[in-house]
């Protein structure tokens, strides 16, 4: 088998091609990065009045009905329990819009089918998609005009083979070393492992896992909004709630002859 001599390459191509490339590929994957943040990236939304009051108050009535036994003295608990009870037969802690007749109510009108939230995440979904694309197809035109053909640097350790179609394309000769990268190819290389510089650098790793914080509670709170699809509406659940703390009795408390327990402790 014949070897093929090493190739003597211009020092002036790491200049004037490699690192042009390089340095466009991370320049334009940090301003990608940029505007997606600014403009596509959605903002964390506050929850409406209602549905946080809503939220709360439930809330309270879950820690009442977990915690009452031992922290509360039995009036106490009696006063509680009726405040509560009253409550939770009327609507005002719940989030239900006056101008709406109970029957539109009950169903979900076309609004809350559609959520405005899901299109307007497929909406930005679809501008990700073109700020990713567009760019790419511009650079690699770029290089395609400019860069064609060029050899411009040889990798300093031994390579199967195998890698040779990723490595040099764009018409290198078929009987050169592997080791050698075509000017197409270090685009590639660039467009492939670039991601953990852009992460390390633009720290997208704290963005990613607080878009999943909030994706987390959000899912969390879905289940005590009520009046979604699929989810229970709120007088259904009130009503629940009002017989769960009607049933609730008051088994022990710490304040029960606690007088009579302090005497007989200091005797």
């Amino acid at each position: 088998m014949a070897v093929t001599p090493d190739l003597l390459l211009d020092p002036q191509l790491k200049y004037w091609v490699l690192l042009p490339i390089s340095l466009t590929m991370v320049l334009v994957g940090l301003l990608r990065s940029n505007i997606t943040t600014l403009f596509i990236t959605p903002k964390p939304k506050l929850p409406a009045y209602k549905i946080s009051r809503q939220q709360q108050f439930l809330q309270q009535v879950t820690s009442f009905k977990s915690n009452n036994n031992k922290v509360l003295t039995p009036e106490e608990f009696s006063q509680r329990k009726q405040y509560y009870l009253s409550q939770l037969s009327d609507t005002h802690f719940q989030n239900i819009d006056p101008s709406q007749s109970s029957s539109e109510q009950q169903q979900p009108s076309l609004s809350q089918l559609f959520d405005p939230n899901q299109n307007e995440a497929m909406m930005n979904m679809a501008k990700g998609n073109l700020l990713n694309y567009i760019p790419q197809t511009i650079i690699m035109a770029w290089v395609n005009y400019f860069f064609a053909g060029f050899i411009i640097m040889k990798l300093p350790f031994g390579i199967t083979d195998g890698f040779k179609p990723m490595l040099q394309s764009g018409g290198a000769p078929p009987d050169l070393s592997v080791r050698y990268v075509s000017s197409i190819s270090w685009y590639f290389v660039n467009l492939m492992g670039l991601k953990p510089i852009y992460s390390l650098i633009m720290g997208r790793g704290e963005a990613d896992e607080l878009m999943m914080q909030q994706t987390q509670q959000q899912q969390q709170q879905a289940p005590v909004m009520g009046g979604g699809p699929g989810q229970p509406s709120a007088d259904k659940v009130f009503k629940k709630e009002f017989e769960n703390v009607q049933i609730l009795e008051q088994t022990e408390s710490i304040y029960v002859g606690i007088v009579d327990r302090v005497l007989k402790q200091y005797e």
